[in-house]
């Protein structure tokens, strides 16, 4: 396999490089130091509290894009809120839309920074009619609790997607049709749930 290799790079005057010197074969090299600095991308996230999944095949929540820039989701998670009418297990999907669903609760994607501008995208939960569902990249399964206990620290089931090192974000493209959605596929008899979807927009892919 290839081993280490360098690119000669030629001093100059004015602010200097902090390095580490070391060889690789009869060269001595700099290592660089990279210090992470602040995202500068401007971040959002949609939030939503108390939402009945007693319904089979409800779009607990839809995020839509703007028109003009793309929404990369870095991260989404569920959980459960109030308490089931039997213990069961409850599957939820994240899948794109073609469309937009109409007829739900508007939410307004939050912004991490004051300074940043309005997120261009759009959220509503519990749409009355729901969007175009087309592929489905995700499916994971919650137990529902149906009681809490008294005498013991209750575990609390919870749903957590999160972009992977290495791997692209779910990116909706920019355009008022395209859109993602956390369908509930069981009827989850008094069970209501929270959770958030954070992201970030682009004006690139």
């Amino acid at each position: 396999m290839p081993g280490e290799s360098l690119v000669q790079v030629t001093s100059g005057a004015g602010p200097k490089l902090h390095t580490w010197q070391r060889t690789i074969g009869a060269n001595n090299v700099e290592d660089e130091a990279v210090y992470p600095a602040e995202f500068p991308i401007a971040s959002y996230s949609v939030y939503w509290d108390n939402v009945s999944c007693a319904t089979v095949n409800d779009h607990i929540i839809q995020v839509m894009a703007g028109a003009s820039l793309n929404v990369r989701v870095r991260h989404v998670y569920i959980e459960q809120n109030s308490n089931a009418t039997a213990v069961q297990r409850v599957s939820f999907q994240l899948l794109r839309l073609t469309t937009a669903g109409t007829g739900g609760t508007a939410v307004t994607p939050g912004r991490y920074d004051t300074a940043d501008a309005a997120a261009g995208a759009t959220a509503m939960t519990l749409p009355t009619v729901k969007g175009t569902e087309s592929t489905i990249l995700r499916q994971s399964i919650l137990i529902a609790r149906q009681a809490l206990s008294a005498t013991q620290t209750q575990p609390e089931e919870a749903i957590e997607w999160t972009q992977l090192p290495g791997m692209k974000p779910f990116i909706i493209p920019a355009g008022a049709a395209n859109g993602l959605a956390i369908k509930s596929t069981v009827a989850a008899a008094g069970v209501t749930c929270n959770g958030y979807i954070e992201f970030v927009e682009t004006s690139f892919l």
